[in-house]
């Protein structure tokens, strides 16, 4: 990722531009899937150990990959440089597929669509439907699981049309809906989300190596936990619909169908107690907890104060903004700089029609508190690379921000109120622009004094 093309011009504000640039950049790099991979998969002749669980390889046994996210090609790529012809075969989904890239060694490379599935992200599901399911017990799945898996791979249940699931997951996301209630949602409008993986790939062995984008990393919502058992049910899926979007703008099938779950009429999602759930095993290889740690280690090499704030930031992105701008003014420095990492996860409750995303929204609820506060930063970094449906993984305020953009006519309140964060930074010069990193482990936003 290059951090320090987009922060150079904090060097004409005698900020230590490499400084920030490494620390941000060791958050990604403790992400990186290559790293987290080669640390939580090995195999010789008879044995596989992904992760926490050691597998015994009988003669006849069979490693099958299925790779969903959007560090999925990474994963993919350092699985097989593991694995090598040990790999059967494989489907691998992500969301951006490198020009000519159709295999990873045995393993095919399919494109899915974020963040609303399209007609590619069912084709992929339905082929991983049909890869898993004519396994033996002695057969072991390798599950590479990251973030954006739930959108990539989409299995409508019957009675269900992709239009149906791109209308819900769209009235979700614009609703200010936590992730954790989105996915209750899919979870039970989708045949391969909670747990359904894991009943295709019945009776073979299933392991996951889990890239985490969810606060706290709870496994059944990080990709809708295709080999997680599910301790939503259809109750509350409605609950959360007829909160946030009403239950009289539903497509007819998707309210049917949550209507006769709640009456027991339809199956529900694989639950705890299942008997199958004693198949699988999963692994945290990597979360925003492991990076926001990096990150303060990165940071306390380059000679600042540091600690980590919260790994659990979640609420209205403006209002976050707001609190982290509030948490900088107050804070007394004594001789070295000092640096506060929070992490998380923000939403946005969308009223207007601009271009921005949650870490854009954040910045832009701190760029009036912040003004003319010489000696303060604030960064706001998706660690995937892009926020939102943006090109950007965030942005910076410093206190010259407000000023620049007065001198265009720009005022924050306009661009909150239209959702309109991108454009605003894109004419005050505050876009951070790295490209995607190939990994996913929620925002981390950083506070800096100097």
């Amino acid at each position: 990722m290059d951090l320090n093309n987009s922060i150079k011009s904090l060097k004409t504000l005698n900020f230590p531009v490499e400084s920030i640039s490494r620390i941000l950049s060791a958050a990604i790099d403790a992400a990186d899937p290559h790293h987290v991979i080669d640390r939580n998969l090995s195999i010789d002749k008879e044995h596989l150990r992904i992760g926490s669980k050691t597998f015994l390889l009988y003669p006849t046994s069979r490693v099958i990959v299925v790779a969903i996210g959007k560090a999925s090609i990474s994963m993919a790529e350092a699985a097989s440089s593991i694995l090598g012809n040990r790999i059967e075969k494989g489907v691998v989904v992500c969301k951006h597929r490198p020009d000519g890239c159709n295999f990873i060694g045995k393993m095919e490379v399919l494109q899915g669509s974020h963040p609303l599935p399209d007609e590619e992200s069912v084709n992929a599901a339905i082929r991983i439907e049909q890869l898993v399911g004519e396994l033996t017990a002695e057969d072991v799945v390798l599950l590479l699981i990251s973030g954006g898996g739930s959108a990539l791979v989409c299995r409508p249940a019957d009675g269900i049309t992709l239009q149906d699931m791109q209308a819900v997951t769209s009235a979700l996301l614009k609703s200010g809906a936590s992730i954790n209630e989105l996915n209750a949602v899919r979870k039970h409008l989708d045949m391969i989300k909670g747990g359904g993986l894991l009943k295709m790939a019945s009776p073979a062995q299933v392991a996951a190596l889990v890239i985490s984008d969810v606060v706290n990393s709870p496994l059944d919502v990080i990709a809708s936990g295709p080999a997680v058992p599910d301790p939503s049910t259809f109750a509350e899926a409605k609950a959360i619909l007829e909160k946030y979007v009403g239950l009289d703008t539903l497509p007819a099938s998707v309210l049917d169908r949550i209507t006769k779950g709640c009456r027991g009429e339809v199956e529900e999602t694989l639950k705890p107690d299942d008997p199958m759930a004693a198949r699988v095993s999963h692994t945290i290889a990597a979360s925003n907890r492991v990076s926001a740690e990096a990150a303060l280690a990165a940071a306390i090499e380059e000679g600042f104060e540091t600690e980590i704030l919260t790994c659990e930031m979640v609420g209205e992105a403006r209002q976050a903004g707001g609190y982290l701008a509030d948490l900088l003014l107050t804070k007394q420095v004594k001789g070295k700089p000092w640096v506060g990492i929070a992490g998380g996860e923000t939403t946005v409750k969308v009223k207007g029609n601009g271009l921005g995303g949650r870490n854009l929204e954040v910045a832009l609820g701190a760029v009036k508190k912040l003004s003319e506060q010489a000696d303060c930063l604030l960064v706001t970094q998706a660690t995937d690379g892009e926020d939102g449906p943006t090109d950007a993984a965030g942005a910076y305020v410093t206190g010259e921000t407000l000023k620049n953009g007065l001198a265009l006519g720009l005022y924050p309140e306009d661009y909150l109120d239209n959702n309109d964060a991108y454009r605003y930074f894109e004419k005050t010069g505050g876009l951070i622009v790295t490209g995607p990193s190939g990994t996913n482990v929620n925002d981390l936003n950083y506070i800096f004094k100097f």
